[in-house]
């Protein structure tokens, strides 16, 4: 495992301002005709149709039913920069088994998760199959969390503590997260259970959870390394 700390950019005032308004952002709105469904399974998003290789972004919130629009722009530029085919399941409270049933639909796709979708793709990881690559943002690396909802906690049930699962040596992870961010105490358990595994951990001094999606100059360096791990 690598593990970086890195000292970064002073905040700039355009930073400062995203940090604090961007989570009351709008929930991304789509034409029905634009949402897929895989027989008995999740309804999702795709991204860049004419892609290559599978990419499923798992994105965060118990309690917003799309990914917000920064965090779709944040997934097409990722298109952009990789020609990746993104897929992006649509869920409230996930149904874990739908959930599931979608990414094994795929043959060997690769991971992007944010906050609980971090969480969730941990904690099924070993009932997935062959996947390749693993790319977290600011995972939410505890489910037992007071913003959750009654029902997303009894939907949790079960559940393996994403912070103690074992990866597969044939995987690989790439960790991206500030060290201002509540719950990155986990990501360092995490870490620590995984230390002989292939993960590479990026911590950004004085970032808040989810910068890498932020328009802004702080998001530019770890989106370039995202695309790059994604492509190598």
């Amino acid at each position: 495992m690598e593990i970086i700390k890195i000292d970064y950019l002073k905040h700039t005032l355009k930073y400062n301002f995203l940090k604090n308004v961007l989570r009351c952002s709008s929930r991304t709105r789509v034409q029905k005709s634009t949402i897929k469904k895989i027989k008995n399974s999740q309804p999702y998003y795709m991204i860049n149709e004419n892609g290559t290789s599978p990419l499923i972004y798992l994105h965060s919130g118990a309690y917003s039913k799309n990914p917000l629009n920064y965090q779709i722009k944040f997934i097409k530029n990722l298109a952009t920069l990789t020609n990746n085919k993104i897929y992006i399941p649509f869920y409230n409270t996930p149904n874990l088994d739908e959930l599931t049933k979608f990414v094994n639909s795929f043959s060997s796709p690769s991971l992007i998760c944010s906050g609980l979708g971090g969480g969730i793709a941990f904690s099924l990881y070993k009932k997935f199959n062959n996947i390749q690559k693993i790319v977290c943002i600011s995972p939410w690396m505890h489910l037992n969390n007071p913003l959750y909802s009654t029902k997303a906690k009894q939907n949790f049930n079960g559940l393996n503590s994403p912070h103690l699962v074992e990866l597969d040596d044939n995987v690989e992870c790439l960790i991206i997260n500030g060290d201002e961010e509540k719950l990155r105490g986990y990501i360092n358990i995490f870490c620590k259970n995984n230390i002989t595994k292939n993960i590479k951990w990026l911590e950004y001094e004085g970032m808040a959870e989810g910068f890498v999606f932020y328009p802004s100059k702080e998001a530019q360096e770890p989106t370039q390394i995202i695309a790059d791990f994604l492509q190598n």
